[in-house]
């Protein structure tokens, strides 16, 4: 618990929203979010307490602060963190989170407060520090919809926005704001190239760990590229391709569509192995875990396991793990995606390809400074298993942009030792604004993709039905999704085999 809030206590957009005051009222700006309706909050009490956790670590008067009412708060509604036993740090993180979302939500029950989405991020928290949303292009004068005035864009950009939309019909938050993006999932059928894809949204990322044999560290670029990277379903798993009419043992691939103002990074050290008794067979038990698994032949060298006899045995992945402190580029994990429209393409055609057009009209401001992040904290973790052992944190902080070790009540100048074999957590925040052009994004930047894609259909009176839309290179797709929300993509030209190498 101490070192997650030791991180977020360094993550600015949050803080300073917490913290920021209204200068027409005594409130603080946060305080006018408050969703005490929401039966998914604590009607603003979670909320409430690490406001005022937060005030007190920062204001200077205390030299060790007990978040004690935090717990107590977090307890009544969440009983399993009332003992004193340890938790996994990842899972009160994903609950302090959520909690905070649900108390702050802007949405009322009943939909959006019969309210338009606000593409020029003029809420609450677009008034804050320069960490915080601000209005990049002017907003929309209409709301902004998913009919045949958006057939002529990028299909999977309108399955994207569309996901998007309906995420924030019931979430919309300082947390939406700045730590949720979406990742792009296909299915590829192996024999005649038929693809779907769907768009699911998360807060933070859990890569698979494979323990090394040769002593050196893990690259996190290697993590990242391996969460990324192409897999082929087994039987188990075989998904049903409507082109060939049967099941087939398809091509898996995740990648990101937008990466948010805050990155969180979860290193799943821990996997599972199922016993048969001793001596007896091993055999994995990760079909829950996406290519989380140790090596096969044992538990091996960097990695430790508990547990005997029959059950499950839960095993820790021990090494070093190699991460940037400054410039994590995420440019090769994220799917490059642009739009076109009848509007301009038109006269692009005349100076440049379809090809060079979409580029420059890629949906991310500044290409490459959007992909480009410094971190924030790190929380490690020694011991056996997730839910025991003992967690520090390693923060930067935000004041003096120093690095401290964060041993609970003790702390320690890290600046020069950042990196050990427990790091468990990276948070990570996309470069300053002030690093960045002035630029800044809001839901990961979605809010200037939606907008973007509105301008670029308006006034078309694109024709046809609006279940279909059309590729700019000639492929269509459907909206109909199948029982798992994948929607299918057809005729898929066959690609080439990238190979990655580690």
């Amino acid at each position: 618990m101490n070192c997650i809030l030791q991180c977020l206590a360094q993550v600015e957009p949050l803080t300073n929203y917490l913290l920021s005051s209204n200068d027409e009222s005594s409130l603080r700006v946060f305080q006018k979010d408050i969703n005490r309706t929401n039966p998914l909050g604590s009607g603003g009490k979670v909320a409430q307490a690490y406001a005022s956790l937060l005030k007190a670590i920062w204001s200077g008067q205390y030299v060790c602060i007990s978040p004690q009412a935090l717990k107590q708060t977090i307890g009544t509604f969440a009983p399993s963190f009332q003992n004193t036993r340890q938790h996994d740090a990842q899972e009160f993180l994903s609950f302090l989170l959520d909690g905070l979302h649900e108390d702050l939500n802007r949405v009322r029950r009943g939909g959006r407060q019969q309210q338009q989405v606000s593409m020029n991020s003029s809420s609450s928290s677009s008034k804050l520090s320069s960490s915080s949303s601000s209005s990049l292009t002017p907003p929309p004068t209409s709301t902004f919809t998913m009919d045949a005035k958006l057939a002529k864009h990028d299909s999977e950009t309108v399955l994207a926005c569309k996901t998007w939309k309906n995420h924030l019909i019931h979430n919309d938050s300082i947390i939406v704001d700045h730590f949720q993006g979406m990742q792009r999932t296909s299915l590829t059928c192996p024999h005649c190239r038929n693809q779907s894809i769907k768009f699911d949204v998360y807060s933070s990322l859990s890569l698979p760990l494979q323990g090394r044999t040769d002593g050196r560290p893990i690259n996190l670029y290697h993590a990242l590229q391996h969460f990324t990277q192409e897999e082929q379903l087994d039987d188990g798993n075989a998904w049903y391709c409507s082109k060939c009419k049967v099941h087939v043992n398809a091509i898996k691939c995740v990648k990101l569509w937008t990466i948010p103002n805050i990155l969180v990074l979860h290193l799943n050290r821990f996997t599972f192995r199922s016993f048969r008794g001793r001596g007896g067979r091993r055999s994995n038990n990760n079909s829950m875990m996406r290519r989380n698994h140790t090596r096969e032949e044992g538990v091996g060298v960097g990695v430790r396991g508990v547990g005997v006899g029959c059950g499950l045995q839960q095993c820790k992945i021990e090494d070093v793990v190699d991460f940037p402190v400054d410039h994590l580029n995420m440019k090769s994990f994220v799917f490059p995606h642009g739009i076109t429209s009848t509007s301009t393409a038109a006269a692009a055609a005349t100076t440049t390809t379809t090809k060079t057009h979409k580029k420059d009209l890629f949906l991310h401001p500044n290409q490459d400074d959007y992909f480009l992040y410094n971190l924030v904290g790190v929380v490690e973790h020694s011991g056996e298993r997730a839910d025991s052992g003992h967690y520090t944190a390693t923060v930067r902080n935000s004041k003096d942009c120093r690095f401290y070790k964060c041993n609970d009540s003790q702390i320690g100048d890290a600046t020069d030792n950042l990196k050990g074999s427990g790091v468990y957590l990276l948070f990570y925040k996309r470069r300053r604004r002030e690093q960045m052009g002035g630029e800044c994004h809001r839901w990961g930047g979605m809010d200037q993709i939606l907008w973007k894609v509105e301008q670029g259909g308006r006034g078309e009176g694109g024709k046809g039905d609006s279940s279909t839309k059309k590729y700019d290179n000639g492929h269509d797709t459907t909206d109909a999704a199948d029982s798992e929300g994948f929607t299918m993509v057809v005729g898929k030209k066959k690609k080439k085999k990238s190979v990655v190498l580690l």
